[in-house]
């Protein structure tokens, strides 16, 4: 038996539940990312672009000082 068989094997075995739990984990989103998580994205790649424009830290103790002053 193919992989490919074993696997529409498990998949006629399950529950309805089980297979709204499998469309959501491996099913393509169709969904459109808002326009705050598009910017969010934008705004990383600028990061990346041009990290000399963003704060950074090397010291995780130094951050949270700064961020809870």
């Amino acid at each position: 038996m193919s992989t490919k068989e074993i696997a529409y094997s498990i998949i006629d075995g399950m529950s309805d539940e089980q297979l709204s739990a499998f469309v959501a984990l491996f099913g393509k989103s169709s969904e459109i990312p808002n326009s705050e998580t598009l910017e969010a994205i934008r705004e990383v790649e600028d990061m990346k672009l041009h990290p000399e424009n963003y704060k950074s830290y090397d010291d995780v103790d130094a951050m949270f000082k700064e961020l809870l002053a």
